[in-house]
This record gives C-alpha cells, structure tokens and sequence, in this order.
C-alpha cells in the first residue's frame, strides 16, 4: 500500500505541474506520463511516449481524469477544481467518466448533437456537384478541401461502370461515389444508392435533385443478412450497424434503423452488372443477404477490405470473407492507390499480406467473376 500511495502521488505531482506550463508544453509533457503500472511494486519508470495498457483497468488514474477534462470539457482542470477531482483516483473509471458526460458543461457543448450539416456547400466537379461539409472529417471535408475522394475505388470504378448499366453502391455514405456512377451509367442506367444514416440521406437526395439525376434510386436503410432493425452508431458522415442492443435502456437510447436482405428489394426487371461494398465491417452480411443477386447477375463487386473490423460486425474474419467471394465463384484482386488491380485470384494469404503491409485500417478489393 506504502509503495502503491508513493506512486500516486507522484503522478498526482507530475499532473500538477502541468497547470503550471503553457498549453503547448503542457500538451508535449503529457505524452511523457509514467505508463500506468497500477501493481504494489512501486513506481512506473517514465517512458517516452505514453502507452496504454494492453487490458482495460477499472481503476481511474490521474491521467484518466485530466484527459476527461481534455477530451468531455474541452479544456484542462484548474488549479482551484484539481484537489476534488484529483481525490477520485482509484474510483471506478466508468464513474468518473459518467459524472463528466452527466455534468452542465458537457452539455452545454452540444458535442452529441452536434451535425455537420451547418457548413454544407455545393462542391463542383467536372460531371457532377456534391453537398458536403468541410465539419465530416470522415468524407466531406476530404471532398470540400481536397476536391476528391476515394481516387483509387473511384478509378476502379470508372473502369467498369458503363453507359445503361444498372449498380449497387451500398454503404453510400454522402453519395460521392454514387453521384460518379450516375454519371457513368447516364440517364439510360440506373444507381440503387443503400444508406442507412439520415444526415447523409439528405445530403445524398439534394445532391440527386441538383444534379438532375433521376437514374438514381435511394434506399435509406442498411444492408445485412435478414430483413429486420439494427442499431446504427456514426462519427460523422460514417456509419456502423450493430445487433439491437439486448437490455431495455439500451435498447430506448439507441438509433434504430430498417435493415434489409438486399435480394429483397433489388430491381428484378434487370441485372446489376457492378456492386460497391462500403460498410463498416458489415461486408459480409451484406454479401449473404445479396447472395441470390450475385449468382444469377455475377456483378464485379468492389469492396473495402477491413479484417479488423469484421469480427465484430459481420462475425467472421478477413480469410473468411475473402473465402467466402472465392467460394462464389470470383478471383480477388487489390485496388491500389491509384487505381490499378494487383490480381491474387483465390490467394487469400497474399491479400491478407497486402492489408498486413498497409499499415492502414483498411484495403480496397476487387473481386471479379470467373
């Protein structure tokens, strides 16, 4: 006990001492806290980075407590507030984190319902226009600032999309893609646009009217294996969609939205000839609930690749869903930066070494029929 209250206060001394430092410094000193060593064996060493622990620990330290302030307040304690706050060290994170977000001041930011759709503005590129605001870091302030998006996807797509050809985008997102395809396929195709968020519907439909796009049919709903409800989570123009969550409270403060099996509600009077996956670990789901579609139609299929992310959405893993393609009857390609394929065919542990390489969250595939 001696060795562990040392400990504290000597974190507690070096988080102090930061009050005392100008914002920039403060914020370079912070990335040298001590790591976190909560054992009785004594103090931590410094290290030069701040590293978190590998294993959640329920235990509130300083830093727990000074980034609540950084991070829920937006900004850092005062000297005056800091001996209270500083006393609940070794209290349940979870409720020092509840009395945060709880609090007056959090609220009064407004940070969770804050919308980016305040700085929207109308974005034009050579074929089409977009709405989009430079406040979604996801997508829009890429299209507002760097004038494109997803350049590689958008190549590849460009290659295969043609004029009277009908596709799927699914996972539209603001509908950057989307508005490219149309514009691919003409007047004479067809776009099914599946978005599942409501902000972006709404940028989605005014980017249709003011392009004139009538070739584009959009279905706010996501896409999964069955038709039903899932929960939808966002940070900022991106989505994810999850099972309902099981306990009632939960269950009354989450966003709902439609799901469908996509073979349900796809145009039967002609084929999809091209189909991009989008979804935030949920490709998979996607590709069951659309498996009827891909047999009888045989569509390219351009997909983002996130092995981290499919485990816990679509409950499989980056091999699997590769395999799951190759077993339909496709060979995989990588869509690199610029565009270009790199073809594997059914080499799943080459693309899983591509993604490993990346050093990115997420790879683009292409899987084409054989």
């Amino acid at each position: 006990m001696k060795a562990l209250a040392k400990n504290l206060a000597h974190r507690l001394t070096i988080v102090r001492s930061l009050f005392d430092r100008a914002p920039a410094e403060r914020d370079m000193a912070l990335t040298t806290l001590p790591s976190g060593d909560h054992s009785s064996s004594g103090a931590a060493a410094p290290s030069r980075r701040y590293s978190p622990p590998a294993e959640h620990i329920k235990a509130a330290t300083a830093e727990d407590i000074f980034y609540c302030f950084r991070l829920l307040l937006g900004r850092s304690p005062n000297p005056e507030e800091w001996p209270g706050h500083s006393s609940r060290v070794g209290e349940d994170v979870e409720n020092i984190v509840n009395g945060f977000v709880t609090c007056r001041e959090f609220a009064e930011r407004g940070l969770l319902t804050k919308k980016f759709g305040d700085k929207v503005e109308l974005v034009e590129f050579p074929n089409f226009s977009l709405f989009a605001s430079v406040d979604d870091l996801a997508v829009g302030n890429h299209v507002v600032i760097g004038r494109s998006y997803d350049p590689g996807v958008a190549a590849a797509l460009s290659r295969y999309a043609k004029p009277g050809m009908a596709v799927a985008d699914i996972g539209a997102n603001i509908g950057y893609l989307t508005m490219l395809l149309a514009s691919l396929v003409t007047p004479s195709g067809l776009v099914v646009a599946v978005e599942p968020n409501p902000e972006n519907i709404k940028l989605l439909e005014a980017s249709r009217r003011v392009n004139g796009f009538d070739q584009i049919l959009i279905i706010q709903a996501a896409a999964g294996r069955h038709t039903g409800l899932l929960a939808l989570n966002v940070s900022y123009s991106n989505g994810m969609t999850g099972e309902l969550p099981g306990n009632l409270e939960a269950l009354l403060a989450s966003r709902p939205v439609p799901c469908f099996a996509l073979d349900a509600i796809l145009p039967k009077d002609r084929p999809i000839g091209l189909v991009k996956i989008d979804t935030e670990g949920a490709e998979l789901n996607v590709l069951i609930g659309l498996s009827q579609t891909i047999q009888r139609d045989r569509p390219v299929i351009v997909s983002e690749f996130s092995p981290g992310s499919l485990p816990g959405i679509s409950h499989c893993s980056g091999p699997d869903y590769l395999g799951c393609l190759i077993a339909q009857g496709y060979r995989i390609g990588v869509i690199e930066g610029d565009g270009c394929e790199k073809s594997f065919g059914e080499d799943v542990d080459g693309v899983m070494a591509v993604y490993s390489r990346s050093g990115i969250d997420h790879i683009d595939i292409i899987a084409t029929p054989n």
